[in-house]
């Protein structure tokens, strides 16, 4: 029997929301009126039909975050980096372009002794150093596009800052540096929501500027490995071990944490038992495709292989069934129930 629509919306939203968040808790969402509902589940819609569709995800992180001492030094020198020494031109906050040696040590300066300043040496963070990136063949110019509105979205308070969009490699990105200190002198402390929340608002500006872009959490997607950063790659293969490295976990330690996260198959299944209950053709194929996307997930690819359970027919003979062969093949969770 179909299930009435505000009661598939009220699913979709509340599954989606635990899907979604990073790590798998919601905050109470405040009370939707059936307007606020149906927008919140077309939205939904939108974001699991992306997911679906393994539409490109973004990748926004903070680099240089293992170094203590953020001075001015430090600065100029990433400043020198991502403008290759004045090769490549930088964008400030006021949309004035900086390019050239003598503009970038006017900016330097204006950074060092204006505002609240930055001393040339310093045990504090004075600049947070961000990388916006794409996937190779994503268009650059919308790249550096939805990386302009950004960051006038999340840091267009007055705070200072410029960007570089690189394109001397195949993977298009964007360097922005943003001073930590804004005009009221607070100090920019962001959370790993935040992060998560900024991967949200660039993938929206890119998909404003005609690029469709993903910004879901890796375990939403059954993404369960870590790569090791490429300075741990080359140290590595110097034969040197990185002081603060630790191993990556074994492939038994992540299907274990997984058992743990079993929220994830607990929310892709219940949206897939719900739609798959509409009277909406597109809510059923939907669920349907939920399904192959869970069944397909990398972590049901990757998990070990269990052993070959003792054969113990020779000492309980009894009828077999057709229905007794072997089910250690049958990964994945029944998100058709």
């Amino acid at each position: 029997m179909p299930y009435p629509k505000i009661y598939i919306d009220a699913m979709l939203v509340n599954w989606g929301d635990r899907l979604f968040q990073e790590p798998l808790r919601h905050a109470r969402a405040p009370r939707l009126s059936r307007a606020g509902l149906r927008d919140e589940a077309a939205r939904m819609r939108a974001r699991i039909a992306r997911t679906l569709s393994r539409t490109p995800e973004v990748m926004v992180k903070i680099t240089n975050k293992a170094a203590s001492a953020q001075g001015m030094g430090a600065v100029r020198r990433h400043l020198r980096y991502i403008s290759r020494n004045g090769r490549v031109e930088l964008e400030d906050q006021n949309g004035d372009r900086i390019a050239g040696v003598d503009a970038l040590r006017d900016l330097t300066q204006a950074w060092q002794l204006g505002g609240w300043g930055i001393p040339e040496s310093s045990t504090r963070r004075e600049v947070f150093n961000i990388l916006l990136s794409m996937p190779p063949g994503t268009d650059r110019r919308a790249v550096r596009d939805a990386a302009r509105d950004f960051a006038a979205q999340e840091f267009g308070d007055g705070r200072a800052y410029v960007f570089a969009a690189h394109d001397d490699e195949a993977h298009p990105h964007v360097h922005l540096s943003v001073q930590v200190r804004g005009p009221d002198g607070r100090r920019l402390n962001p959370r790993h929501k935040d992060l998560q929340r900024w991967r949200e608002r660039f993938a929206e500006h890119l998909r404003e500027h005609g690029v469709e872009a993903n910004a879901t959490p890796r375990r939403a997607r059954g993404v369960t490995k870590r790569y090791p950063k490429p300075a741990v790659v080359h140290m590595i293969a110097r034969g040197e071990m990185p002081r603060y490295w630790k191993p990556l976990p074994t492939d038994t330690q992540r299907d274990a944490a997984w058992v743990a996260h079993g929220g994830v198959f607990a929310a892709w299944r219940e949206m897939a038992y719900a739609m798959a209950r509409s009277r909406e053709r597109e809510d059923r194929v939907m669920a349907v495709e939920m399904a192959y996307f869970v069944g397909g997930m990398p972590v049901q690819r990757d998990r070990p292989v269990p052993e070959q359970a003792p054969d113990v027919r020779r000492e309980h003979p009894g009828p077999q069934t057709p229905e007794a062969g072997d089910r250690s093949r049958d990964v994945g969770p029944d998100v058709d129930r």
